[in-house]
């Protein structure tokens, strides 16, 4: 596991170097107990010593023109992958690499409409200088990689043994998990991207501190970073998370940014840093309309919130508001879509589910000594007590298995989507190493597997997650994607169902399920994607490409013309009309960046095939 996460594509260590380090096999364990990093030591020392012999074949070769008459294959399958035998054969390995990466870039310039009748020596040169400032580039961050940066690979091969989701955090780490879970960071609300080694603004968050001085502009490269009170420091060259950790800071601190602008000017601009919401992580509405009749759509990314700060956003709170504006459009049901939505807060999907039901159990949890728990609703009052339908896929996991499953034991919705959820049915908690402040700023945290949680009719959801009451075929369908391709997952077990009142029964779910089973029935959309889902299973077992150039393409035209008999997929049309939910209009007239991708996501609602299979079953059980 170690070395798949250090050099996934055996791309740069040896047989040779393999050899060395197996000799260790048996200590490994002795090494970890006793804090002894010998081993991580050498297998990093010489990771990077072959980085720089890789960096110095790829200057080597790129400076001769490739044959691609040649008949001659890049290997990429990790079953005919090997490791190189010696230099020689490592060197020829990143000549067949780099080859591709040409042959690749040659294609599409053969391609481009401005380059018809170039000769194709010089469009061989052009491509092979691309790829050539490409791979500088890349080496340059690679190189400027500290060793421990790969110490979180190396504990984690070790703590992944127990369960794929026990799991060491550096203090980086855990900083971007909990932007990512929070859906806040505090900074100067601007988007960077590395270009050449410089941190360039790719884009400006409406309301944030830079928006509202207005001096910085996308294209703008910081040069330079200066706290106050301190020395400055200069940005260029490192790596873009380190440039982006001197530009972040508490809110209400005063950064000094040196910037060099599109003209070539120099300029120093002053911000004080604020608290920036990253809006695409939270709950948001819509009014969807068919037939003339309206129906609510919430969709939650994730089920946020904020470790640091207990007034921060959480979704059970933006979900009550929502539901209560689109009460006010006099909706006949609701479609609560969970698709893609990896978990979060155990607390908040206790929260969120009890907004649809009276008060009564919604999970059972227990420990490895055997202690139970039962998280439960508390609150007799029931926001939302109208149709429901719970929209689910493969990547539905954690907190979003335990919502669908308990409105499907409750009988309160109709769970839709594809075969079965993710199947994670653990718990985690973070536990910062420095035991005496608690803090994972130094030290960084352990996020450790202490529960596992059971459905209150007493399955559990690991492994074999939720399976829907209308299983609708997706592109993930046949995808190695769930907690079962874990070797190391935890197993599937049960325990005692615990007692709760369903919900009073108002529509036949058998009738539903034929209704819908009639309407889809030799359905031409589902039957494609069921074949496209199984053509890009099969696309994930091709492990080579050719070299030459005619063979290539021939090979690439033939997977671009099997490609293209799911185009169709794209262009999927509903009948559905779908609106912003009245509260939003007042934000569009101020903020045309959340009003544009607001109306993205609105069209693509208005292309989603399963979005309106269930505004039908919504119809049904209406």
């Amino acid at each position: 596991m170690y070395f798949e996460k250090i050099d996934p594509g055996k791309r740069y260590l040896l047989q040779s170097d393999m050899d060395e380090f197996e000799k260790d096999i048996h200590n490994l364990d002795d090494y970890f107990n006793n804090q002894d990093l010998r081993f991580y030591h050498a297998t990093i020392d010489t990771l990077f010593i072959r980085f720089q012999e890789a960096k110095a074949y790829s200057e080597e070769i790129l400076k001769t023109p490739f044959d691609f008459t040649k008949d001659e294959e890049l290997l990429i399958g990790e079953e005919v992958v090997q490791y190189a035998k010696n230099k020689t054969e490592a060197k020829d390995l990143w000549r067949k690499y780099l080859k591709y990466n040409t042959l690749s870039e040659l294609v599409r310039l053969q391609e481009d409409s401005t380059k018809v009748g170039v000769p194709l020596v010089e469009l061989e040169k052009e491509a092979r200088e691309k790829v050539s400032e490409n791979i500088s580039d890349f080496f340059r961050r690679q190189l400027k990689l500290k060793k421990d940066k790969f110490l979180t690979s190396y504990i984690n091969s070790f703590t992944e043994k127990y369960d794929p989701h026990t799991s060491f955090f550096s203090p980086q780490d855990k900083d971007d998990f909990d932007v990512g879970i929070s859906g806040q960071l505090e900074g100067i609300g601007a988007r960077l991207q590395d270009k050449k080694g410089y941190a360039t603004i790719m884009e400006i968050v409406i309301g944030g501190p830079a928006w509202k001085d207005g001096q910085l502009e996308v294209g703008d490269q910081i040069t330079h970073v200066k706290q106050k009170g301190e020395d400055q420091v200069n940005i260029v060259g490192l790596l873009l998370d380190e440039a982006i950790r001197h530009i972040r800071g508490k809110k209400g601190t005063e950064v000094t940014l040196t910037v060099k602008k599109k003209d070539g000017s120099i300029k120093d601009i002053k911000l004080v840093r604020d608290v920036i919401e990253q809006d695409e992580v939270f709950a948001r509405s819509a009014v969807v309309e068919k037939d003339g009749e309206k129906y609510g759509v919430i969709y939650l990314p994730e089920f946020y919130t904020n470790f640091n700060d207990r007034n921060g956003r959480d979704p059970s709170n933006d979900i009550t508001k929502e539901i209560n504006e689109l009460k006010k459009e006099n909706i006949k049901g609701l479609v609560f879509d969970i698709r893609y939505n990896g978990g979060g807060s155990l607390e908040e999907v206790v929260e969120i589910a009890g907004l649809f039901i009276p008060k009564g159990p919604i999970v059972q949890v227990r420990r490895s000594d055997g202690q139970m728990r039962v998280h439960e609703d508390r609150d007799p009052s029931v926001l939302y007590d109208g149709p429901l339908v719970i929209l689910v896929n493969e990547l539905s996991a954690s907190a979003s298995e335990i919502l669908a499953a308990a409105m499907q034991d409750y009988g309160r919705a109709v769970i839709v989507g594809s075969n079965k959820t993710f199947g994670k049915g653990t718990v985690q908690q973070f536990i910062p190493l420095d035991q005496r402040t608690f803090s994972p700023d130094e030290y960084g945290a352990l996020k450790l597997t202490i529960q596992k949680f059971y459905r209150i009719s007493g399955g559990s959801t690991q492994l074999k997650g939720v399976t829907p009451d209308i299983v609708l075929t997706d592109l993930l369908t046949y995808a190695d994607i769930s907690e079962g391709n874990s070797h190391d997952a935890l197993p599937w077990d049960q325990i005692k169902e615990i007692k709760f009142d369903r919900w009073p029964a108002k529509f036949n779910l058998e009738e539903v399920k034929a209704k819908s089973a009639n309407r889809l029935k030799d359905n031409a959309y589902l039957k494609l994607i069921d074949e496209a889902a199984r053509y890009y299973k099969d696309t994930e077992k091709i492990d080579r490409f050719s070299l030459n150039l005619e063979t290539y393409k021939q090979q690439r035209k033939v997977r671009e013309e099997k490609a293209k008999m799911f185009d169709s997929l794209d262009v999927y049309k509903t009948s559905l009309k779908v609106q912003p939910p009245k509260h939003e209009l007042e934000k569009f007239k101020t903020d045309t960046v959340f009003q544009e991708r607001r109306k993205d996501w609105h069209k693509n609602m208005t292309n989603d095939f399963y979005l309106e299979e269930s505004i039908n079953i919504l119809k049904d059980i209406s």
